[in-house]
């Protein structure tokens, strides 16, 4: 499986659920979540956050206008 965002093969689309705006990517959620995260392969496993799936790559993302920081799923491709 494939992230499109990860791999530059497709732009994130997700708009905040607070104000409505839209959201940048910070990056995937796996990698804010320790100290050596961003060093480790990438993999699609549910061992970051139990609500993750073989499906989705979580990402950070952030609201441009509220600045507020949430996570979005943004599904993979099958290869």
């Amino acid at each position: 499986m494939l992230c499109p965002v990860c791999n530059a093969l497709s732009l994130l689309d997700v708009l905040c659920p607070k104000c409505g705006s839209s959201a940048e990517d910070e990056g995937r959620w796996s990698d804010w979540s320790g100290p050596y995260s961003p060093y480790e392969s990438a993999s699609f496993d549910s061992s970051d956050i139990a609500s993750a799936s073989e499906e989705y790559c979580l990402h950070a993302v952030r609201c441009i206008r509220c600045q507020i920081a949430f996570t979005a799923e943004i599904a993979a491709w099958h290869c």
